[in-house]
């Protein structure tokens, strides 16, 4: 008898997390929308990760334990590996609300609209899964409609991978995820897929992201400052005709070097900020801050973070 081809592919992520990979793993089987598989990837835990999949005895599950790889790198054997018409990440610390699923495929399927990327709402939560935060989605558009937006980082977008639903060919038309790229990897994606295609969202909330203090991807901050200098000189033309967002991510990239301090980098980063724009005062004001000391600008970056 031949197997038949699922609608939807779900690819999750994961290292060294089994109890969050089980609730995520719980979240996927939990959909009202069924007809999906779901393919988790374990970048070669040295948990009980296997078993915990294994326990699950549910036939649209294949594990697959590989070498250890970059995020970008998984992403991409998750697609090369995917049978269904979509694909739906999911970090292992993420969970999806039970709708998601049904709710996205919904717009793709609707007449008169041929979306690339479906995302939606999401809800925060702490590391016990207490919710700290909702944001609904404002970002949405035909081809280049959005593009600039998400350079200038608008708003937060899908907010983790763990969000859009994709089309596979047009991950395969994209060449996939940008391997050299080791942490915003997801984002660096939709800004090339959004030069081309169209994206849609739903404005209700669903998944939950979490918010925990291990170690996350977004803590590599010289492989953040260096994606964000791929992003200009992918897009420079864009950046050469906006003063004020090419000063906004040098200024980025200085407050990340000051962070890891390197003030030297930092304070070089600065510079091209205010030259960039002259009228960016935060830029002359995180200039002077560099030179009272580690721990006050930690401080005052901290400070800043609380009030944006």
């Amino acid at each position: 008898m031949e197997e038949s081809t699922p609608t939807i592919s779900v690819i999750i992520t994961t290292f060294n997390r089994k109890d969050y990979c089980r609730e995520a793993i719980k979240s996927v089987l939990a959909q009202t929308y069924k007809d999906f598989e779901l393919i988790v990837l374990d970048n070669s835990s040295k948990d009980e990760t296997s078993e915990v999949v294994k326990n699950f005895d549910d036939q649209r599950i294949r594990y697959i334990c590989h070498p250890q790889m970059n995020i970008a790198q998984a992403r991409n054997l998750g697609w090369h590996n995917a049978k269904g018409t979509y694909v739906a990440y999911l970090d292992d610390d993420d969970r999806w609300l039970p709708n998601k699923l049904i709710k996205q495929l919904a717009l793709f399927e609707k007449p008169g609209h041929e979306p690339a990327l479906v995302y939606g709402g999401f809800v925060r939560i702490d590391q016990q899964g207490k919710k700290i935060g909702e944001f609904r989605p404002t970002l949405q558009g035909l081809q280049g409609m959005i593009l600039k937006d998400l350079l200038k980082q608008k708003d937060a977008f899908t907010g983790s991978a763990s969000n859009a639903l994709l089309r596979r060919d047009i991950l395969e038309k994209l060449d996939g995820y940008n391997e050299i790229v080791t942490t915003g990897e997801d984002w660096e994606l939709y800004l090339r897929l959004s030069e081309k295609y169209t994206i849609e969202y739903i404005r209700e909330p669903v998944l939950e992201i979490r918010q925990h203090v291990g170690p996350r991807l977004g803590d590599k901050l010289t492989e953040a400052a260096g994606l964000e200098l791929l992003v200009m000189d992918q897009y420079k033309d864009i950046f050469n005709k906006d003063s004020k967002m090419k000063s906004f991510y040098f200024q980025k990239i200085g407050g990340k070097y000051f962070r890891m301090k390197d003030k030297q980098k930092g304070r070089m980063y600065m510079r091209k900020a205010i030259k960039a724009s002259p009228l960016n005062i935060s830029a002359y004001i995180q200039y002077i801050f560099s030179f009272f000391g580690n721990s006050f600008y930690h401080k005052m970056h901290l400070l800043r973070q609380k009030i944006i």
